[in-house]
């Protein structure tokens, strides 16, 4: 399985009123190509953030929200990890597209082929962390994180391989923000 299809997989299990943090650089361009949401935040220029932009908007919201992250930005703002663990957010649901690398900025290794981050949600707090190494069993395990008590972590193993790249984003960033902020104002 690609990061595309992984993206897409998860995005299909998710209600509308859901909201979604993409992590910048591939994952938000693949989550726009799957399925534009207005309730999906698209980073841009913060890598390693994540998981900390959604457990703020986790602790002020109701609706469950989504991280979408990378190994390599998880691993770049690791700090993250441990605030979500330590707050606890139920309505927190975490999965880290696994590519062993740092894709969007050239296939640099990342750290995550010889750290579990699995274990390591555990062992900071979250209530349900698994990994998935086989893109057989990913519609399961998206289904089991999805069902899961949150905080919930998902480290799914994704191909490096980038076959058919998603372009950019089209739409500036104050126009991505406007847009979230119209969409969460809306009760």
């Amino acid at each position: 399985m690609n990061r595309a299809e992984a993206v897409a997989l998860a995005l299909s299990q998710l209600p509308d009123e859901d909201i979604v943090v993409a992590a910048d650089g591939a994952i938000s361009r693949e989550a726009y190509r799957a399925q534009d949401r207005p309730r999906t935040f698209y980073m841009l220029g913060s890598m390693g953030q994540v998981a900390s932009i959604a457990l703020g908007l986790a602790m002020t919201r109701m609706e469950r929200v989504v991280a979408l992250d990378g190994d390599g930005n998880l691993l770049m703002g690791f700090g993250g990890l441990a605030m979500v663990g330590g707050l606890k957010p139920p309505n927190l649901y975490h999965l880290v597209l696994d590519n062993g690398c740092y894709a969007t900025t050239g296939g640099q290794p990342a750290l995550s082929q010889k750290v579990d981050l699995a274990a390591a949600a555990a062992a900071v707090g979250y209530a349900w962390a698994r990994r998935c190494f086989s893109g057989d069993h990913a519609r399961e395990s998206v289904a089991a994180w999805l069902a899961a008590s949150g905080p919930a972590f998902l480290d799914l193993a994704v191909d490096a391989a980038d076959p058919n790249p998603a372009p950019r984003v089209p739409m500036a960033p104050e126009q991505m923000a406007d847009r979230v902020r119209a969409s969460l104002s809306k009760e």
